[in-house]
């Protein structure tokens, strides 16, 4: 079994036939043999009993299947004189040669002896030679043959389809993906391989696409892996549309695909490629039970020669372009650079960090204030910082990202609103007048199936108000998935819990989809600030973003305030509450409770919190 998989399949009925006929000659042959011996053996036995008859036994009739020959004593025939002087001579007569009638050599059959008055001794003789015994049986032998041999051709046909449909099998499950039906890494590799073989050979450009799906994890956390794997099916076939004959699409694992382009006539066209690509993925991919789905794409390129001379070399640094991608905002694409390398090392060796961070518990959190546009506190939000024993201060900017890439913010961000609830009772029970403890939600903890139950969790366990309470997320949180958004949002509300949009105006969302959810507040990202007040333009956005907050019922709080004459602009325009540097810095728990004011405000802060509808 193990020489036929390995031999073609044209030539694979021959050589399963050819072994079975061999097979079927030498048993036919050995069965022949054993029936010769069994006749020998036969022949024996009935010449021993012919010795002791003619030694002057008792008369003694011996009847077989085979004629019998009367011959008398006065005219016996010359072999019978021969074969009994042979057997009176020698008790060993078989080892004589009698010469049969015809010159064949007799085998014994029966032999009988009697004594009739008058006519003396005589002797019934039967003799049968070794081509006469075999010629009776040989249909039968034929008979065998025949019907064993078409038994070993069909058996041999449904040898060959099994085993060719079990190797079918398992060529799929090594080289293919089970769920797509895609190249797996393995082939992939191989195809690598044989491209750039091809390449050198013949010339031209090859270029690799690392496609990598902006946050599907998201997505396949809050809807399950069979939604997840539906999506990557809805996928695959989008990306199947734009390939080539010459191209191989390959699923590498989880959401990651890999593009190669052969026979290419230029560098530049693989970027091409790469924008045809992320058009695709701008259209909604409809599942088989009709929902639409948008999901977005980072892609990182590199191109032989130039990016690499290796498969490897190539798959590596398209990876690290990918993740360059995503770093600028996902849903792009980027050509390898050669400093990326040493990205690639460096966040290579900050994943590391950040899950031994996780083990060493080397998170704490900040706390920066919430006022009024006046400078009264009434709450804060709570920051993440990470110290690292290796690093020192990591900024967030550097590893937030990783942290969702790799799912590590799910168990970080429950962290966060645990501590942070824990740190807003405590406050409370010693006096500061806290309204509001504001803790960011990732996307993915946000769209995470058991969202409402973890903070349901944290505020029976750390004792805080629900009201107390009050959840960021960004607009690109709300929009992955908006029926699951606005059911969370709606038990959240039912909890007490207070959600706020926030970077309002850097997510595209829809108007149409903030009427439906059940929001509370929204927050003016700092970055519409930045030429306030001297920028018209700047100045006509954040007017406009505050109208339409106020005129969805929303209260507005406008963050990184960081100058009087931002502060100034903004009470001109009505705004009553706001964040950022003018007022406070993000500071330690210790810091913060030095910071708060401990004389009651002379003038009543405006309600932060909304009123129940």
């Amino acid at each position: 079994m193990a020489l036929i998989r390995y031999i073609p399949l044209r030539y694979k009925f021959w050589a399963v036939n050819g072994l079975a006929f061999i097979s079927t000659l030498v048993l036919v042959l050995v069965a022949m043999g054993l029936e010769l011996r069994s006749i020998n053996d036969t022949r024996q036995e009935q010449g021993r009993e012919l010795l002791r008859l003619w030694s002057g036994a008792q008369p003694l009739t011996l009847s077989g299947p085979l004629r019998p020959i009367l011959l008398d004593d006065d005219d016996p025939a010359p072999w019978v004189q021969q074969l009994l002087a042979a057997a009176q001579a020698d008790s060993t007569w078989l080892d004589a040669s009698v010469a049969a009638p015809g010159g064949d050599t007799p085998a014994l059959g029966t032999w009988v002896s009697r004594d009739e008055p008058g006519e003396g001794r005589a002797v019934i003789v039967q003799a049968m030679g070794y081509a006469e015994v075999f010629a009776k049986r040989a249909p039968v032998y034929a008979a065998a043959v025949f019907f064993l041999m078409l038994a070993i051709l069909f058996g041999s046909q449904a040898l060959i389809r099994f085993v060719d449909r079990h190797q079918r099998k398992l060529q799929t499950m090594a080289h293919y993906d089970v769920l797509t039906g895609l190249p797996n890494r393995l082939l992939a590799h191989d195809r690598l391989q044989h491209a750039l073989e091809k390449i050198r050979r013949r010339g031209g450009y090859l270029a690799v696409l690392f496609i990598d799906l902006d946050r599907f994890k998201t997505l396949n956390d809050s809807h399950g892996h069979s939604f997840g794997d539906e999506v990557l099916k809805a996928v695959t076939r989008r990306l199947q549309v734009r390939c080539r004959s010459e191209d191989t699409l390959a699923r590498l694992g989880g959401d990651e695909f890999l593009l190669i382009l052969e026979q290419l006539g230029s560098a530049e066209r693989a970027e091409q490629v790469a924008n045809e690509l992320l058009e695709l993925f701008r259209e909604a991919l409809i599942l088989p039970d009709g929902r639409e789905v948008f999901v977005g794409a980072s892609i990182g390129i590199a191109v032989h020669p130039g990016d690499g001379l290796t498969g490897d070399e190539l798959v590596r640094n398209a990876d690290a372009a990918m993740y360059l991608a995503k770093t600028r905002g996902r849903n792009g694409w980027c050509r390898y650079e050669p400093w990326l390398t040493e990205q690639a090392m460096e966040r290579f060796e900050l994943e590391r960090n950040l899950r031994r961070a996780v083990e060493r518990q080397e998170f704490r959190l900040h706390y920066q204030p919430l006022t009024t546009l006046d400078g009264r506190p009434f709450g804060v939000e709570a920051l993440l910082r990470w110290r690292s024993s290796e690093h020192g201060d990591v900024p967030p900017d550097r590893f937030i990202g990783m942290a969702e890439e790799t799912g590590m913010i799910v168990q970080i961000g429950n962290w966060v609103m645990q501590e942070a609830c824990r740190q807003a009772q405590t406050w409370r029970k010693a006096g500061i007048d806290l309204q509001v403890m504001a803790v960011n939600l990732s996307p993915i903890q946000f769209l995470h199936a058991d969202v409402v139950q973890q903070v349901a969790q944290t505020l029976r366990q750390t004792g805080l108000p629900a009201r107390c309470l009050e959840l960021e997320i960004t607009e690109g949180a709300l929009m992955q998935d908006t029926d699951h958004a606005e059911q969370a949002l709606l038990a959240l509300r039912e909890l007490g819990v207070h959600v706020v949009i926030d970077d309002f105006g850097t997510g595209y969302s829809s108007l149409a989809y903030l009427r439906r959810f059940a929001l509370d507040k929204l927050k003016v990202d700092r970055t519409f600030l930045q030429g306030l007040p001297d920028s018209a333009s700047d100045a006509q956005l954040v007017r406009t973003i505050m109208q339409l907050g106020q005129g969805l019922g929303l209260q507005v709080l406008v963050e990184g305030v960081e100058t009087e004459a931002q502060r100034a602009w903004l009470a001109a325009e009505g705004c009553r509450w706001c964040q950022g540097f003018l007022f406070a810095r993000p500071m330690s728990a210790t810091a913060l409770a030095a910071w708060w004011p401990t004389d009651p405000p002379t003038q009543a802060i405006p309600d932060w919190q909304p009123q129940p509808a």
